[in-house]
């Protein structure tokens, strides 16, 4: 069986289309969807040392990744030595939000990508152009800045329930992919 993990933006690990995408993967991957502390307020530093209590490094890593969730993943590939990581990114950005000034110390400092970038094997990106929360056009240079497989929607928003998304088939589909 393929392991991943799931880190998810701020939302509660059992939201969204999460506990659908781990028995969607099953018997196939299985997804271990991580704990983070106040995902309403989060603060990097905690973020990190609860992604680093519930990962232990290892070549050929996957990591699905939403919304805040993404830089997270994109800093501990950054902070650790592994090989072959596989990347699923959903509603990524790496920058302040304008309407999210809360989250602005979350962003600092910017991932470094010289250092995360030969760590990966595959990486596929999506987001939606109707995003209200992470403009599409941060997800698109996050893509570039990684390498990674495209995919635009002309709408999705950011990709939560509110949205719609309860299920997330192109998730499994390009989740099935980078397993391989």
């Amino acid at each position: 069986m393929i392991k991943a993990y799931l880190i998810h933006g701020t939302s509660t690990r059992d939201d969204d289309w999460f506990p659908w995408l781990e028995e969607a993967a099953k018997p196939a991957i299985e997804i271990d969807r991580l704990w983070l502390p106040n995902p309403y307020r989060p603060i990097q530093s905690e973020w990190s040392q609860a992604i680093d209590d519930q990962i232990e490094p290892h070549d050929n890593l996957i990591l699905i990744a939403h919304s805040l969730g993404c830089i997270t993943a994109l800093r501990y590939l950054e902070h650790h030595q592994i090989k072959n990581a596989r990347l699923l990114l959903v509603g990524a950005f790496d920058k302040n939000l304008p309407n999210y000034p809360q989250l602005d110390k979350f962003m600092v400092p910017t991932p470094n990508y010289q250092q995360i970038n030969p760590k990966i094997s595959k990486a596929t990106v999506i987001t939606a152009k109707d995003d209200p929360i992470a403009p599409y056009k941060n997800s698109i240079e996050v893509a570039n800045k990684i390498r990674a497989k495209l995919i635009v929607q002309e709408t999705g928003g950011h990709f939560l329930s509110s949205d719609g998304f309860t299920k997330f088939p192109l998730v499994l589909k390009e989740l099935n992919k980078l397993a391989k």
